[in-house]
């Protein structure tokens, strides 16, 4: 199904336009938008909602960098292709690390251009998808916070820190996005962990430890049929493994762990001792920058916690200071 989509064109040059509009109809597409410059094609994007915005880089008012960043701080879900006649490597990585799904050297070639298209159009319907399956997960979340009220806003705060932190670490927006989501549903898989253990106020027996262990491989199966959160499974499913080896659930060791997982590690080390817990009170932060720093190199990352507490009083979120911003698409 083609016809399901809309495309917003930002392009200053007549013969351009024509050349991208009979592209685009050629692969069956119909709403399709043209607009001569980028502050044009900026306000068409709030009115129209793109799918699919193809921008020029090189346009009058408004560049192509500009529009792209600008679009993507209104519309986070939007699925950007640049095309330009200054095909550097330099203008590739700026744009990429704004968001931009693909960059498209001029003269364009068309049959590069069309399978440009097809996969930022399947980028777009991805997102349309998930925006459905993001209402599952809300409903999840909500059900395993009713389930533990220990964990209510520990996802969204972890997701918010680990978002942060990415982005210190020089992660692009694209890829921050998804580990944000990642975050977000990392501990979903404690839905399938006993109430009475979840909840117990004393020491865990070693069974009811070995069953809580399993939570990151519940968590992983829970969100592996969302096709397009499969390179977020990595994440999820490794947030306890231990750089010294010693983690869960397979004792991956260093730069074994992916980094997203790394990442994700430390906000969730920070927020599990900042929030109070069934068996314990809430751990003075002074006592939490004293934890992180003796687990550097052995459960966590010496360079990400060492990113972390740098940048702390800009990446941290308490449990009463959540931000009320809705977490975007990937």
């Amino acid at each position: 199904m083609t016809g399901d989509l809309r495309f917003l064109i930002a392009e200053d040059e007549p013969l351009v336009q024509e050349l991208i509009t009979h592209a685009l109809s050629d692969l069956q597409y119909s709403d399709i938008h043209v607009a001569n410059n980028g502050q044009e094609a900026f306000e068409m994007v709030s009115t129209l909602e793109p799918d699919v915005l193809i921008t020029d880089l090189m346009m009058p008012k408004m560049g192509g960098i500009e529009l792209s960043e600008r679009a993507l701080e209104s519309q986070p879900d939007l699925t950007v292709v640049v095309t330009t006649g200054n095909g550097t490597v330099e203008n590739a990585v700026q744009t990429l690390k704004l968001g931009v799904f693909d960059f498209v050297t001029k003269p364009i070639d068309l049959d590069t251009f069309q399978s440009s298209v097809q996969r930022a159009a399947a980028r777009a319907r991805d997102r349309i998808e998930l925006n459905g399956i993001r209402d599952v997960i809300d409903a999840l979340m909500a059900a395993l916070e009713s389930k533990d009220p220990y964990l209510l806003g520990h996802g969204k705060r972890v997701s918010i820190m680990t978002r942060r932190l990415a982005e210190y670490a020089g992660w692009t927006k694209q890829k921050v996005r998804l580990l944000e989501y990642a975050a977000l549903v990392h501990d979903v898989g404690k839905i399938g962990i006993p109430e009475s253990i979840l909840n117990k106020p004393g020491p865990l027996t070693d069974d009811e430890m070995e069953l809580i262990k399993r939570h990151p491989i519940y968590s992983h199966d829970i969100i592996q049929p969302v096709p397009f959160l499969k390179e977020a499974l990595p994440y999820v499913l490794h947030h306890h493994e231990r750089i010294d080896g010693k983690g869960y659930p397979h004792g991956l060791a260093g730069d074994e762990i992916p980094e997203g997982a790394r990442i994700i590690s430390v906000c969730d080390t920070y927020d599990a001792m900042n929030s109070v817990r069934s068996y314990r009170p809430g751990v003075p932060e002074e006592k939490i920058l004293v934890v992180l720093e003796e687990e550097k190199g052995k459960q966590l990352d010496a360079y990400l916690v060492d990113l972390f507490l740098d940048n702390l009083e800009s990446i941290k979120v308490g449990p009463h200071s959540m931000e009320p911003k809705k977490l975007a698409c990937v």
